[in-house]
């Protein structure tokens, strides 16, 4: 297929999903089935930051529960320690994902709905963002990313996908300096 057999919006879509792709095959690879990039990394003072806010932005229900729990794990390794009402830094992860179908965009494949019989293909996305609590300026930054292929009646497999994300999350954090203990 070549954009040029789409209409403007789709052929727009097509390049974005092909860039999306390109940029996809440059990160990281943990060895397993999620990729990894640092986006910030290291413009902040470490030494000082010793507990850490969590919150999250879109993430879907299903994921929530062991996404969070294996985040904060890799996080207390470490060396910090979660206090959600005093802290040093604030954790933001959020969730976002693009269809590498064009003419998928407008589907989302945890609503799916019945009458599709459609195998979907998209990037799911998880970023996390670290900000100073005082200053709100982002001291960290980074992402985790697979490329999923889903077919109708599929569901997430948790047991499989849990230790995927935890050593994700250990792999992205590796450049998060920890705390001298």
């Amino acid at each position: 297929m070549s954009a040029r057999n789409l209409s403007p919006r789709a052929s727009a879509r097509f390049i974005v999903s092909i860039l999306l792709l390109g940029f996809l095959a440059g990160c990281a690879q943990t060895g397993h089935q999620i990729g990894y990039s640092v986006n910030v990394c290291c413009p902040g003072d470490y030494a000082s930051y010793e507990s850490y806010g969590l919150q999250t932005q879109d993430i879907p229900g299903f994921l929530s529960e062991y996404v969070v729990a294996e985040l904060d794990a890799a996080l207390q390794e470490k060396g910090l320690v979660r206090n959600d009402r005093l802290n040093d830094v604030v954790v933001t992860l959020s969730y976002r994902h693009v269809n590498l179908n064009p003419d998928q965009q407008d589907i989302d494949p945890f609503e799916r709905r019945i009458e599709e019989d459609v195998m979907l293909r998209y990037v799911a996305t998880l970023l996390i963002d670290i900000a100073e609590s005082d200053s709100g300026n982002i001291v960290w930054s980074g992402q985790i990313n697979r490329i999923h292929t889903v077919l109708p009646g599929e569901y997430m497999h948790e047991d499989n996908a849990r230790p995927e994300f935890r050593e994700a999350f250990h792999q992205v954090l590796s450049s998060y300096p920890a705390l001298n203990q």
